[in-house]
């Protein structure tokens, strides 16, 4: 199971204090406790507390969260963006490496809005490569992999050699990953021949792990022992308890997978004494679910499932689900073997359920990457727009100047002739302006253009299949009259989620959307879900003043679509109305969308804020606009989107 191994993305190491290099960990610490105490000013103190953050990684990640937090809020107060950014990206690392995903990637996004604007490429590159290394931690590879190309191009271009070779070392690990080991293992051996031969035994030895790693998936059990023992010398040397601890942990997995349950438990243990040391919760629990496979192939069931609770627990308090639910299949046969088959079942059953849920969050997040990798290229459509119109424009005032020059030395006689010459260069470069602009809209319309066929024709000829292939397993009379009823749930799902992918390219073919088209969009899906829905009243109004012909990007359009699917959704779940009203109107020149029931209604500061009423405020901050929710139980509910100046 890949949660039984801990693998080493390692990111870049911007700003590491090289002065320090030579100190062992615990003089190091001491020593910038001491210049923290006598910094003469708050900038001073930060870059100290920077250096606090980075470097209590490896000893305590909560002590690293607490002085990465104290630097953010003192980084505030200075009106000095590198300092803040810094801030950002070492609070980022220390909650990576604990496990908390969420955080890390807001830090890094953080970070990375400060450096476009101050435009230190090295720093924004290096920001992009460990954004990249949160996707790959989340095991979102596609993601991880564009980061990383984008930024391995970057840095081999302007020959940062040390910086791409901490982006070649990521990318092999996710070849590893893919289970590509021939690819995974020529990628690493070449990073760590680098790393060996400049002297960086550190990340040599994260590098090694990585390569034993492979042999152990090889069956080369072996040669992954020695690789990993080598590595396992280094931390050591190097007084890392963290990446001890997980390097032990690496090695139980391999006893484990030869057979060898006492020695894995005895090298689980040691791991486990250091994790909880260092305070790294997500590896705690990855140790606990190892020392569970180890009791399990004794057949000691009972300590078996003792940690496997145990790991359970801490893989829900780390919010990671893909964990929790390998937890609940291995469970599954611990509880059988002790005679618990309703235990044995409900783990079962959890599994399935989470397993569901898990698989419409990836087709969900697979969409809104699509939808994100298309406003980031339209992003760096119009950056690259705006830096050749000031190109253009800094080179016809230069002109400008010498011409000057050049008229008042020439005399009256040339003045007609070169005013023409000026007048044709400026004609040229207005030419050139527009040849370029059209060139991109261009390119970005072949990209759209790709990207909605492979949707269509990829990930929709499969859903169609799997339709297919749940309708005839209907019809198996083994099992259809149990499960019928699942197969008829997924079938829906699956059916649904072509309709949202259909929306999608619809909106990313047409470019620009008109109201009118938006609005027609709007009073289909109301149609179908009166079709779908009995006893419920649909109704749509659209202000007669209003443009049908008003044209708006189509993210915009798919924006607002989306809070209508939702806003509806979440009527149709928990209010049981018996009308729903959809108005769009404006006022003031203001967009303003309604959408209204006569349901149940709720209380908002008594509900448990979920997905959909957090993508919808996302979706209007997006927008430039407010959502506003109108409900008290028993009255209804009414929710407000609002974007100002929208029409004017």
């Amino acid at each position: 199971m890949r949660f039984l191994t801990r693998l080493f993305a390692v990111f870049l190491l911007l700003l590491a204090s090289t002065k320090l290099i030579a100190q062992s960990t615990r003089q190091l610490l001491d020593s910038l406790k001491l210049e923290l105490s006598n910094a003469p000013t708050d900038q001073e103190r930060s870059l100290v507390l920077s250096d606090l953050t980075w470097h209590y990684v490896p000893v305590s990640l909560d002590t690293a969260i607490s002085f990465g937090e104290e630097n953010v809020g003192l980084a505030m107060s200075l009106d000095d963006p590198d300092i803040l950014s810094q801030a950002y990206s070492d609070l980022a690392y220390a909650y990576m490496e604990k496990g908390e995903l969420l955080g890390a990637r807001k830090n890094y996004q953080e970070a990375l809005r400060i450096r476009y604007k101050t435009g230190d490429s090295t720093k924004i590159y290096g920001t992009i490569t460990n954004l990249g290394s949160v996707y790959q931690r989340d095991f979102q590879s596609d993601s991880a992999m564009v980061n990383y190309l984008k930024a391995l191009s970057f840095f081999e271009r302007t020959g940062n050699e040390r910086n791409a070779d901490f982006v070649r070392n990521n990318i092999g690990v996710i070849y590893l990953e893919m289970r590509n080991y021939p690819k995974a293992l020529e990628i690493l051996k070449e990073v760590a021949e680098y790393r060996k031969a400049n002297g960086e035994d550190y990340l040599y030895a994260s590098t090694l792990t990585n390569i034993a790693s492979i042999h152990k998936n090889q069956k080369n059990f072996e040669k992954a022992e020695e690789t990993y023992l080598e590595a396992l010398e280094i931390f050591q040397n190097e007084e890392d308890d963290y990446y001890t601890s997980t390097t032990y942990n690496n090695l139980a997995t391999l006893y484990n997978a030869q057979g060898k349950s006492d020695l894995a438990i005895s090298f689980a243990e040691k791991g486990l004494t250091l994790a909880e040391k260092v305070g790294a919760d997500y590896d705690y629990a990855l140790i606990e679910s190892n020392l569970a496979k180890s009791y399990h192939d004794l057949k000691d069931y009972r300590k078996s499932r003792a940690y496997y609770l145990l790991a359970l627990t801490h893989f829900k308090a780390q919010n990671a689900e893909d964990d929790v639910a390998s937890m609940y299949l291995l469970m599954s046969p611990v509880y059988a073997a002790l005679g618990m088959p309703d235990s044995s079942a409900y783990y079962t059953s959890a599994y399935v359920d989470l397993n569901k849920k898990l698989t419409e969050q990836e087709i969900q997040q697979l969409t809104t990457d699509l939808e994100a990798r298309y406003q980031s290229e339209q992003k760096d459509a119009a950056i690259a727009r705006q830096q050749l119109e000031l190109r253009t424009k800094n080179f016809q005032l230069y002109g400008s100047l010498v011409l000057a020059v050049v008229l008042g030395l020439v005399g009256y006689l040339l003045y007609s002739q070169q005013k023409l010459k000026n007048r044709q260069l400026t004609q040229e470069g207005e030419l050139k302006v527009a040849l370029a602009q059209i060139e991109t809209q261009n390119k970005l319309q072949e990209q759209r253009m790709l990207i909605s066929r492979d949707l269509h024709d990829n990930i929709g000829a499969q859903l169609t299949f799997i339709i297919s292939a749940i309708e005839n397993l209907k019809y198996f009379d083994p099992i259809k009259d149990t499960l019928t009823h699942r197969y008829e749930s997924i079938a829906n799902f699956t059916k649904q989620t072509i309709t949202e992918l259909r929306d999608t390219i619809w909106a990313m073919n047409s470019g620009q959307i008109t109201m009118g088209q938006l609005s027609a969009r709007i009073s289909d899906y109301l149609e179908r879900a009166g079709i779908s829905t009995r006893g419920i009243n649909f109704e749509f109004e659209l202000d007669k003043s209003l443009d049908p012909n008003f044209s708006m990007v189509s993210s915009e359009g798919i924006q607002i679509y989306r809070i209508v699917q939702e806003a509806i959704q979440n009527a149709l779940k928990y209010a049981y109305p018996s009308q729903i009203l959809v108005t769009v109107s404006q006022r003031n020149g203001d967009f303003n969308l309604s959408i209204n029931d006569d349901g149940s209604g709720f209380l908002e500061t008594e509900a448990t804020a979920g997905n959909g009423l957090f993508n919808m405020r996302k979706r209007a901050e997006e927008l430039g606009g407010s959502l506003q929710i109108i409900s008290a139980k028993g009255q209804g509910t009414q929710v407000i989107l609002s974007i100002p100046d929208r029409l004017a």
